[in-house]
């Protein structure tokens, strides 16, 4: 217990600015898989899941599923997948080849990825795991740390699966499709079956990602 507390300490102390943060190290998958190793205690409430804000991240606004949130002057967004969760999706398989970096995560039995893609003097970021993604961009320099924040949001993800399963069911049942209506760093809408473009269900197992 005292050596979990030690590792939540050490991570929030990081989050603050306390401890300097290498810009220019390039091993970004280091960054997220030692903020893996840890889950922090839940304190925010959305439609289906909780998750934890760390100190630092401002909350502009809760898109049930969604979340917008303010660090410094960049823009997170989280998108968290019910359907996928509730379903048990597995990841597509990647094919796309125009990435700064790339890099598969896979941490206590889930799979994800970190994706940058480079746009003139600014950089795109994903990282999907946990049946969620964050996206945002940023400059260089501050790619480290929003990583960082975004696998510990990611992480601390903790579905109510009760909710969820009636949220679905009624979804099903109306023939109504989730739309979400959040601002994006690409486009101004995104909507569900987009979304599920990044996972396959089972009875599609030749585009599955093996589980590591």
């Amino acid at each position: 217990m005292q050596k979990k507390f030690l590792l939540l300490t050490m991570i929030l102390i990081l989050l603050t600015g306390c401890v300097k943060i290498d810009k220019t190290n390039q091993d970004y998958s280091k960054y997220v898989v030692n903020s893996l190793k840890d889950k922090s205690i839940t304190n925010n409430v959305a439609l289906g899941y909780k998750y934890y804000l760390p100190r630092g991240v401002k909350k502009v606004k809760d898109y049930d599923y969604n979340q917008k949130f303010l660090v410094g002057d960049t823009y997170l967004y989280m998108f968290v997948d019910i359907n996928s969760y509730y379903h048990k999706s597995k990841l597509k398989k990647d094919t796309n080849t125009n990435n700064y970096y790339y890099q598969q995560i896979s941490y206590d039995g889930k799979t994800g990825y970190i994706r940058i893609i480079k746009e003139n003097d600014k950089y795109f970021t994903k990282i999907l795991y946990n049946y969620a993604k964050v996206e945002f961009y940023s400059d260089y320099d501050d790619i480290n740390k929003l990583l960082t924040i975004s696998a510990i949001l990611l992480n601390s993800i903790d579905y109510n699966k009760s909710v969820i399963e009636k949220v679905v069911d009624e979804s099903l049942g109306s023939s109504k499709e989730f739309t979400y209506e959040i601002e994006k760093p690409i486009d101004a809408s995104n909507n569900f079956s987009q979304y599920l473009e990044e996972y396959v269900t089972e009875d599609n197992e030749e585009e599955k990602l093996p589980d590591e």
